[in-house]
Order: C-alpha cells, then structure tokens, then sequence
C-alpha cells in the first residue's frame, strides 16, 4: 500500500518534469527557427530621401547590436536610381540584399498658362514653366511643336516637364501674338511710320491705318495710342512724342597767339534744336596766356532743359607752321633682310625753333616679307607744330618669293599649256615695262609688263609644271614669246595681248611668221616647228 502510494507521488513530479523536456525541447526548436530566420531584408527608397541607417536593413529578427556592414556603405547612393547588392552580418551570419533607389514621383511645375510673345517669337517651353523641383533631371518639352497662325490668333499649346524616370507633368498654355509694338517713343519733329510701329511691316502693312499716324504726326508732346484689329484680335501701341535730344552742337578748334583772347562763339560752328536753344555755355575756362593745346567742354541747352556737351581744342601758341620735312618723298627700293638707315639725308627745319628732331614709324613696314610699304616721318616745334611726310618703301624680292608666288598660282592652274597661256594673258596687262631684275614677280605682282614679261611668267609657270619650253625672239630683240614641245613636237606659244598674238593658239612656223609683220627669228637657233 505504501509503494503504491509513493508511486502516486511520483506521477506528478514525473508529469512535471516530462512537460519541462517537452517545453525545453520547443524552446530549442524555437530558438533553431529563431537563429534561422533572415534578420536583413531587400530595401527600396524613392530618389532624394535624405538618409538611411543599418535599421533600414534589419527584420524584426535581428539585433541591432550585432549588425554591421560588410560592403561598403559608400555602396549607398540615394542619389543616382538602381539597384545594388549589398551584403551585411549579424554576429558571424552574413546575409546579401538588394537595396533599390527609384523614382516615381513627378517634377513639381509651376506652369504659366498664358504668354504674350511678338511674331518673331521663337517658341521655347522653358517660358512656360516658372519652377522646377525634382530629384532626378527634368527635360521641358512641347507635345507638338507651336506653329504660328497666319491670322495671329491665340494657341493652346501643351508644355511638358518629364525627369528621367519618365514621370511627367503636363499642362496646356495659350500663346497670344503681338504683330504690333507695346510701345514706341518717337522723337519730336521726326515722323511716325508703320515700320516704326509694326513687327513686320511688308506683311502687316493693311492693319493700321494711315490716317491715325497722321494725326500723330501732326500733333505736338504728348501720349497717343494706335490700334490694330485682325479677326477677334485687338492689339494697341502707345505712342509717346517727346523731345529727349539735346541741340546739335558743332564745335570746331581754334588757334590763337599766346596772349590774345578768345570767345565761347569762336568755338561754335554751329547749334540748332527742334525746341529751341536756351543757352551755350563754355564749362571750361581758356588760358590763352600760355603755350599749351587746351581740352575746351563747350554745353548746349534746349528749351526743354535736353543737354549736349562737347570738346574742342584750344591751341595757344606763338608759332602756327608746322617743320619743313625734307629728304622723305622719294621712295626707296631695299633688299628683304636689310638694315637700312631711314633717317639718312632726311631732316626738318623750322623758322621759329630751328633744327628739329625727325621721328620715323616703321611700323607698318615688314623687311622679311616682299612687297610695297608705307613709312612715316614726323617732326614737331617748340610749338607744338607737327609735320608728317608718308614715304614709299618697295622691299624686293628674292628668288624664294618669285619661286613661292610660282608655285602658289601652279597649283590653281591645269597642266594644259594653252589655259596656262590663257590665265597669263588674262592677268597680266600689257605696258612698256620689262619688269627690271625680275619680270616675273613684276608680272604676277604689278600685273602689267612687254611680250618679255609675259614671256618670262608663262615659262615660269612652265616649269613649274614640268612642260618643257624655250624662250624665243625675233633679230632685232622687239618681240619675245615661246616654243613648247608637245606630243606632236614642237609649237610657238605667245601670252602676250593684242589681235597678232592670240590669232592663232599653238603655232607652226609658218603660222608665227604670218603674224610678225615681216620679222623673223635665228632658224637655226630653235627647233623647228612642222
């Protein structure tokens, strides 16, 4: 019996600690399903939020304590759309996620629903939008592009703002045109035309009315309007006439011997004004009691108190004749390179102050480079006088000029001798020059020269080209021009103008010999040409 009592005390002690295995074997199960679970999650964020943490990561799982990043957290651009992996730990547990960065918000716009443009105007949607907020770029664009109509009348036009996600907001604006001018001020005593108040005048002529630009003409000061009507359009231009220039003042220089005076009216040529001229007065005080070239401030004034200043020299002085230059007319030849003394055999003397030092500019004048120039010299007195003498300076050339100006007009030219011959004789007129030491660039450059230049440039451009050519004259040396072998052998060739030289174009002999009047060349010094 007391077994079988102590049996009944142990059954609960046992159901006890059999429920304890049980409820210690659920939390084992439990915390293997606890440890399990993901303790980080995917994240998305709209573009622009301003920050996030770890926190943003974690599942309610997780302990914040042992969370950490193992990618770097630069990884995390809030600012810039997209998708990145990113991998985390909690306590030795790594875990990778996507963290995402969208965009799907609209731009926020203010739009103006309605603008006034002139005809001219070039549509341009960024008119129409006053403020732009968004996160990402925001391109503003028209629907359909803005046409404008032949009748003016008023458009409605859609203007759109889109970031680069493609969120978009839109608005429809009207577009008014203007074919007149708000405003014009006409200046009094000068005449209002249409062009004056219309945008486009040839077009638009028909829509004002002449008549009511007459009577602004004829009127005086003051404010008038003008309207224009075209359909259900009505646009008005206000016209103010108004005198805001001041005289016109003509103000000449004067000269006058030290001591003597001088008056405001010797400084006018002349002053006149629509309104009338109240006064003119000097606003600067001449000193004529000395040698000095002085900067005179003459003032107009009009009836309507409208101002016009000027400046004018006052020259006190003793002696009014300038230097005598001399030695500096003629002009000179020298070599490119060259160092010459410009100043030699030039000198300048004057009655009153002597001997007076020449200054010469040489600015304009390059030695390295052959061509014509222009030098200046110039000498001034005790008073101020200044002679200046221009003087011609010709820098000759080399043969690398002639060579490089060859080669330069080669290059335009074909290889056919008879258009070469022709552009010789089209660009070179005829005189009595032989050209001096170089025909050639005489020829090409002053564009004139004998049958000798003309002769000389055609062989220049010759053998440049590689054509193979003679330069050939008659006994008494009173004609020069050239052979020019070709397949069919050998031809006369003449550049120089005038009816005998360009009857025929490439010559046997007997054909130049009918053109030479009478004259004749060495036949045994040339080929024949047969």
């Amino acid at each position: 019996m007391k077994a079988l009592l102590d049996g009944k005390k142990r059954l609960p002690v046992l159901a006890a600690l059999i429920v304890f295995l049980i409820a210690l074997a659920g939390l084992s199960v439990y915390g293997i399903w606890l440890h399990r679970q993901d303790k980080f999650r995917d994240l998305t964020v709209e573009l622009g939020t301003d920050a996030i943490s770890l926190s943003d990561f974690t599942t309610e799982y997780a302990k914040l304590g042992k969370v950490s990043f193992v990618s770097d957290p630069a990884l995390v651009n809030l600012n810039e759309t997209g998708t990145t992996e990113l991998t985390l730990r909690h306590g030795s547990r790594e875990q990778t996620i996507t963290f995402t960065v969208e965009d799907t918000t609209a731009p926020e716009v203010t739009f103006i629903r309605s603008k006034a443009v002139d005809i001219h105007y070039v549509p341009d949607p960024m008119d129409f939008v006053s403020n732009v907020s968004d996160a990402d770029k925001v391109r503003v664009y028209f629907g359909s592009q803005p046409v404008i109509p032949k009748d003016y009348s008023d458009i409605t036009v859609q203007v759109i703002a889109e970031d680069e996600s493609g969120n978009s907001v839109a608005a429809d604006c009207v577009i008014s045109f203007n074919w007149l001018k708000t405003e014009y001020h006409l200046e009094y005593g000068m005449t209002l035309t249409k062009a004056d108040v219309l945008l486009d005048p040839l077009r638009d002529d028909s829509l004002i009315d002449q008549a009511s630009l007459d009577l602004i003409n004829e009127a005086g000061f003051g404010e008038y309007k003008i309207t224009s009507t075209l359909g259900e359009q009505t646009r008005t231009c206000t016209v103010t006439v108004a005198d805001t220039m001041g005289p016109v003042l003509e103000l000449q220089d004067v000269q006058v011997k030290k001591g003597k005076s001088v008056k405001l009216d010797d400084f006018i040529a002349s002053v006149e004004d629509i309104s009338g001229v109240k006064e003119v007065r000097l606003l600067s005080e001449p000193d004529t009691k000395t040698e000095s070239k002085q900067t005179i401030l003459v003032e107009a004034e009009d009836n309507l108190g409208n101002i016009t200043q000027k400046e004018t020299i006052l020259w006190v002085a003793t002696d009014f004749r300038a230097p005598k230059l001399t030695g500096a007319d003629k002009s000179m030849s020298v070599e490119k390179y060259s160092e010459p003394d410009f100043l030699e055999g030039v000198s300048a003397q004057d009655s009153v102050s002597g001997v007076c030092e020449v200054q010469v500019d040489l600015s304009q004048l390059n030695l390295s480079k052959a061509g014509t120039y222009y030098i200046t010299y110039s000498a001034c007195d005790a008073s101020g006088n200044i002679a200046t003498v221009k003087r011609k300076v010709v820098v000759e050339p080399n043969e690398e000029d002639t060579k490089a100006l060859v080669e330069t007009i080669a290059q335009t030219l074909s290889d056919d001798p008879e258009q070469i011959r022709d552009y010789v004789r089209r660009s070179i007129s005829y005189s009595h020059s032989w050209g001096g030491d170089d025909p050639v660039w005489h020829g090409f450059t002053r564009r004139s020269g004998n049958c000798y230049v003309h002769a000389m440039c055609l062989k220049a451009l010759f053998d440049e080209k590689g054509i193979e050519s003679q330069l050939i004259w008659v006994v008494d040396k009173s004609h020069y021009w050239l052979i020019v072998k070709l397949d069919e052998g050998w031809r006369h060739i003449d550049a120089t103008p005038g009816v005998r030289h360009t009857k025929y174009s490439l010559m046997t002999d007997d054909l130049r010999l009918a053109t030479l009047s009478g004259r004749v060349w060495d036949f045994e010094a040339w080929p024949k040409c047969e």
